[in-house]
């Protein structure tokens, strides 16, 4: 019987705003995307050492601005980033439905602390969740490992085989099902719908 949910943020309760990021700061100073995704992306070295709270905001963009080649202003370059994250209305439809099958909601993102201030200041998408992890408070990523995942669990006050995970990226879903959880892969909302539905819950 599944008593939690955790979600990810970016990719099913937002559109992927790093992808969509990079698309635009490579059209933008004309660059070869994957060049700024090695940059840019969560599972580079600079974008882990900025979503572990490792960095601070002005040395992650001007390490990234080195290593492009490019010369912006850092505030122009995370505004770019921070707006290219925009609600997946379908979801939170979805997450409407399981507060009122009393399914307890979760968080868990590799985030930096900028973005996620910036998005629940103009979304308050927290209110959506009892309660949320972020890399950069506890300075894990889900590439790490299970670790994370564990505190995730941990919060839920769940056992693992009481809990769905949803995440975009196949590699999370993987380690999240390592740690015993149930796991879904999201694509879209309506195959979210049906996936909660085979589970018993809408």
């Amino acid at each position: 019987m599944i008593k939690s949910a955790i979600f990810d943020l970016g990719g099913v309760y937002f559109t992927d705003g790093a992808r969509i990021a990079i698309g635009k700061i490579s059209r933008k100073f004309n660059l070869h995307p994957e060049f700024v995704e090695k940059a840019l992306e969560f599972n580079s070295e600079l974008g882990m050492l900025y979503r572990k709270g490792e960095i601070t905001a002005e040395e992650f963009w001007d390490r990234a601005k080195k290593f492009l080649g490019i010369d912006a202003d850092n505030d122009y370059l995370n505004k770019i980033w921070m707006g290219s994250y925009k609600p997946i209305r379908g979801t939170i439809e979805i997450i409407k439905q399981l507060k009122k099958r009393n399914i307890k909601l979760f968080l868990l993102s590799d985030n930096v602390k900028e973005r996620t201030e910036y998005l629940q200041a103009k979304y308050n998408f927290l209110e959506d969740f009892i309660d949320s992890i972020f890399s950069y408070e506890v300075h894990k990523m889900k590439s790490d490992g299970t670790a994370i995942f564990k505190l995730a669990i941990d919060k839920t006050g769940d056992k693992p085989e009481n809990i769905v995970f949803i995440d975009d990226k196949e590699e999370f879903v993987k380690t999240a099902k390592k740690a015993g959880m149930n796991v879904i892969r999201f694509k879209n909302p309506k195959q979210l719908e049906e996936e909660f539905k085979n589970l018993g819950i809408l």
